[in-house]
């Protein structure tokens, strides 16, 4: 993902803030969350320091503004998946896989994991409220199943694979899919029924 300053173009603030969440999502995936500072944002739109805390606040601001794009990139996938689903065009397969594609893709659990060791625990209430309005979504379609409980699992181990899925499944002698062959039989146990494919 290639960021492009804005140089000294005058833009409006929602552009400016677009251009420096987007600046931020690429430096999270390329360098992980350590390197999504105030001043490497701002380096890489163009911009000020100043004019990045105009925006944000402060660091806690800008991740807590980038934890809310990535719930919502991270959630129209999953709501996505589950919408096909429910038409018959999908398999909850196609659901866990979107979940564990859309947390590795989108660098959810390194940002996740970040946020959550800096003690900036506020700053995750996005993906909270993502992961509620899953379960609310699931519910209200009639799903009899345990998804508190199913979701909690899936999620958490796609954080897991996210942040050292590749490390922890070679020390293990395993695939990395293996861990999503793991989510289908969780999930398979608390539904007390076999998934479709």
């Amino acid at each position: 993902m290639s960021i492009k300053p804005l140089g000294r173009k005058r833009v409006s603030p929602e552009e400016s803030r677009a251009a420096a969440l987007a600046a931020a999502r690429a430096l999270l995936i390329r360098d992980g969350a350590a390197a999504v500072t105030l001043q490497a944002v701002a380096k890489n739109v163009g911009r000020t320091h100043a004019n990045l805390l105009h925006h944000f606040g402060s660091a806690a601001g800008l991740q807590r503004a980038l934890a809310e794009d990535i719930a919502r990139t991270v959630s129209a996938s999953i709501e996505g998946a589950i919408e096909q689903r429910r038409r018959g065009e999908g398999s909850e397969r196609q659901v866990i896989d979107a979940m564990f594609d859309a947390f590795r893709r989108e660098g959810a659990g390194e940002l996740i994991g970040w946020i959550a060791l800096t003690r900036q625990r506020e700053a995750l209430e996005p993906i909270v409220t993502t992961i509620e309005r899953i379960i609310r979504i699931m519910r209200a379609a009639g799903d009899p199943r345990p998804v508190d409980r199913m979701t909690l699992g899936l999620t958490l181990l796609a954080i897991g694979d996210s942040l050292a899925g590749e490390e922890i499944a070679r020390a293990c002698g395993l695939n990395r899919e293996t861990v999503r062959e793991v989510a289908v039989r969780q999930v398979e146990a608390l539904a007390g029924e076999a998934l479709r494919d």
